[in-house]
């Protein structure tokens, strides 16, 4: 169940491929290089990183209590967000959090902003699937029409802007072709994880060994394990979107319930406040400490129980015919996908306290593994979604920062 729905924009035969795209064995290739990126082992070297864009954030929050006026905290979540991705992800020293001009911010933003053109693209494409490939060609068109305009019309430039996903790709390929004329690096970022195993082919040919098992059930290594610069260029763009709106609501929504619940919000006080010296309560826990904060870990899950930032991602598309007991056989290309809602506030899976009430202390009990999936689930038995580990790690730094300070939320 590693394939996914058609992508309405992008066509998968292309060289310009992302592991969320990617079918079969070059799913396999990509989830094999991009895998220990996520490990605890680099996310611990990460933590410096996330660190600092932490202590501009909280420098930021100071600076708004001292004016004693109301402020929209999600604006700030997305500026931190960006900076913390770009960083420990691809190595560049921004400053969105100062800097609202940012490109790089503004770019992502306008990636996120509703386009008319686009949305209409979508619909058609999930309403009218047989004319997939046409949209597809139209959507292509109207890029390429777009290019040409802006270059040989320099006066369209004020009228129309460049494709955001377009300008982050020619970036990351500036970024890259940077980078290999430096050098390996001990950085540990994904970047350079990808340039380790980087292809000097433009297009990898996938097949399996004889010897190779074909089990989905885990992320085997394949026969080749290199990734080529232009899936390379496409897997930034991926992990910009896949961190970029997913950790900044989630952060969001953890905001809201210390708000709403005050009660929740002072015993997690108490808890951060017990893992911190008092003669050193300035200096960041580290990811030991961090994983030590088991009341945090559970305040965190129970946020993304009752608000799953990514309900609609975890379709899966069948690549073999299979059984369902009471049903019957479900055929190859059937699209599967999950009410989120309905199996995260089931009574029998989250009794007996009340699903819809907040209550961390449920994830005290062990439950069915696949009760709890804010990110889908699959091989290799983790979280599906490219940067949940990444995406939990944030939550837990930012969130025991944001009370170890002291600060109050109040529905106001």
């Amino acid at each position: 169940f590693h394939s996914r729905r058609d992508p309405p924009f992008v066509n998968r035969t292309g060289k310009e491929v992302s592991l969320f795209v990617a079918l079969g064995l070059r799913w396999k290739r990509q989830r094999f290089v991009l895998n220990p990126t996520f490990s605890s082992v680099k996310l611990k070297q990460m933590s410096p990183l996330i660190h600092r864009s932490i202590n501009m954030l909280m420098t930021k929050m100071a600076e708004q209590c001292d004016r004693n006026e109301p402020f929209d905290i999600y604006a700030y979540f997305k500026r931190f967000t960006m900076d913390t991705i770009w960083s420990c992800g691809f190595g560049l020293d921004t400053d969105m959090q100062n800097n609202v001009n940012d490109p790089y911010l503004l770019h992502s933003q306008r990636f996120f902003s509703q386009d008319k053109i686009r949305r209409s693209i979508f619909i058609l494409n999930r309403l009218i699937v047989e004319l997939r490939k046409v949209w597809l060609s139209i959507f292509q068109l109207l890029g390429i029409i777009r290019y040409w305009l802006r270059r040989y019309i320099p006066v369209t430039k004020w009228l129309i802007n460049e494709n955001p996903a377009t300008w982050i790709m020619k970036q990351a390929n500036e970024m890259i072709e940077k980078r290999k004329q430096i050098g390996h690096t001990h950085r540990t970022d994904l970047l350079q994880l990808m340039l380790d195993s980087i292809s000097d082919e433009d297009f990898i040919h996938d097949h399996q060994s004889p010897s190779e098992k074909s089990d989905d059930t885990e992320v085997e290594a394949p026969l080749i394990r290199k990734i080529t610069k232009h899936e390379i260029s496409a897997n930034i763009v991926l992990f910009m979107i896949a961190g970029y709106e997913t950790t900044s609501t989630a952060l969001s929504y953890a905001t809201y319930i210390l708000a709403t619940h005050p009660e929740e919000q002072q015993k997690l006080q108490e808890h951060i406040d017990a893992h911190f010296d008092p003669e050193t309560e300035d200096i960041m826990p580290t990811y030991e400490t961090l994983f030590e904060m088991d009341y945090l870990d559970m305040f965190i899950r129970e946020t993304l129980r009752m608000f799953p930032i990514a309900p609609s991602v975890i379709t899966r598309l069948s690549t073999e015919s299979f059984p369902i007991r009471d049903i019957g056989v479900l055929p190859a290309g059937t699209l599967i996908t999950i009410d989120m809602y309905n199996l995260h506030y089931n009574p029998d899976l989250w009794g007996p306290l009340d699903p819809h009430e907040f209550h961390p202390e449920r994830f005290a009990t062990k439950r069915h593994p696949m009760a709890w999936i804010p990110f889908g689930a699959g091989p290799p038995h983790d979280h599906s979604h490219p940067k949940s580990s990444e995406i939990i790690s944030e939550l837990d730094h930012l969130t025991s920062e944001l009370i170890a300070l002291g600060y109050k939320y109040d529905p106001s």
